[in-house]
């Protein structure tokens, strides 16, 4: 049994075109009407194909096939984008998981059961990313979240509430995603298996210096937001570059104030992040950079986003390679930078995540692209794998 690459291709060229706002790249933002439609095309295709679907109350679909009295194994991704952002990212794994449910229901396994999950809200968002998957395992107290931001998203506290802490005993999930990196262009273009994901630890950092006039200040007595914030960002840049264990960091994001040519800046706001798969080091290098920080400048930090970083399944990583052997296709370990649903559901149950090369590791861009011999050879591994859990 292999799948039908041809109509994974015109399922994921079909809810790119038809599910889009804007005029640049792909726009199903998280709890939009177009990534609210996109889903319910995918209920109706599960239907039509006879496969029963019940939604939650914040959105999440989920579509199950076999024995209700056996394991369930999951898989699934999500179908909201970034702004502008790419055909593949997310929306390869819903359609990748429909052809794996589909031909599953053909094999009609009564030793199995097997459950297809596409979780809303997965990209960043002002209720925070892996939004689905955070409320259904009991992350996310609606009592914390603002009305006006759960108004815009058209949800409520109570629907929150009704979906929380919903998780079923999944015996495993599996999610097959884009790399959105160049390791494995750079390795042959093998068929990644992910071994952990990357934590995330992000500060808000505000630099504090004085405004002053552009032209009648001397350069000697300024105190200048900008520069000494430049100066923390190369320190940053420097530090991590010495360490050896995939770790990186980031400042990605900075607001300059007042923001005007005639004016020194007095102010300025930067969103520092570490990411890394090695959890002492997550914790430690942001507080030795921030200690730095603090004692050569006069700032104000502000803890933001912490997500843990957690390790993937022994037992599906080896299905995973075993399923690429049968197959005699070539696959490498390695571990994932980008956060992703699995990272949220882990800690729950056995975790799997199959990565597809990604041409030039551009991602979060209209220009992103996988070639399709690489994605069905991802997708095939994956059919195997999760025809292999079942024995």
């Amino acid at each position: 049994m292999s799948i039908n690459i041809n109509r994974i291709k015109e399922n994921l060229e079909y809810v790119g075109n038809t599910f889009n706002s804007g005029s640049e790249g792909y726009n199903r933002l998280a709890f939009s009407k177009e990534e609210k439609d996109a889903i319910n095309w995918l209920e109706e295709e599960l239907r039509n194909n006879g496969i029963s679907v019940r939604r939650d109350s914040i959105g999440n679909l989920f579509a199950r096939i076999g024995p209700e009295d056996k394991p369930v194994y999951a898989f699934g991704s999500h179908l909201d984008t970034v702004k502008n952002g790419g055909l593949y990212d997310g929306a390869l794994g819903v359609m990748a998981a429909l052809e794996c449910l589909l031909q599953l229901k053909e094999q009609n396994s009564q030793h199995t059961a097997y459950e297809l999950v596409c979780l809303v809200g997965e990209e960043g968002n002002p209720l925070g990313g892996t939004f689905g998957s955070r409320v259904i395992t009991g992350q996310v107290n609606s009592d914390d979240l603002d009305d006006d931001i759960l108004k815009a998203a058209a949800l409520t506290k109570e629907q929150i509430k009704d979906a929380s802490n919903t998780i079923q005993n999944y015996a495993g999930f599996i999610e097959l995603h884009i790399e959105q990196g160049t390791v494995l262009e750079n390795n042959g273009n093998k068929t990644g298996i992910v071994t952990n994901i990357a934590g995330i630890v992000r500060n808000h950092i505000t630099v504090l210096g004085e405004a002053g006039h552009s032209g009648t200040m001397p350069m000697e007595y300024r105190k200048d937001a900008l520069v000494m914030a430049s100066e923390i960002v190369q320190y940053i840049n420097s530090e991590v570059r010495k360490l050896d264990d995939g770790t990186v960091a980031t400042v990605g994001q900075l607001e300059v104030r007042p923001n005007a040519a005639t004016i020194i800046p007095g102010e300025v706001e930067m969103t520092f992040e570490v990411r890394s798969g090695n959890k002492d080091r997550l914790e430690s290098f942001p507080e030795e950079v921030l200690s730095w920080i603090k004692e050569n400048y006069d700032v104000k930090i502000k803890p933001g986003v912490t997500k843990p970083t957690n390790s993937m399944s022994d037992k599906i990583i080896e299905t995973i390679e075993q399923a690429a052997a049968k197959l005699d296709l070539p696959t490498m370990r390695m571990m994932s930078g980008a956060n992703h649903d699995t990272n949220t559901l882990a800690p729950f149950m056995d975790t799997g995540m199959i990565f597809v090369p990604s041409i030039d590791g551009i991602s979060h861009n209209p220009a992103e692209k996988s070639d399709w011999k690489d994605i069905e050879n991802a997708v095939n591994i994956m059919l195997e794998t999760l025809q292999s859990l079942e024995k």
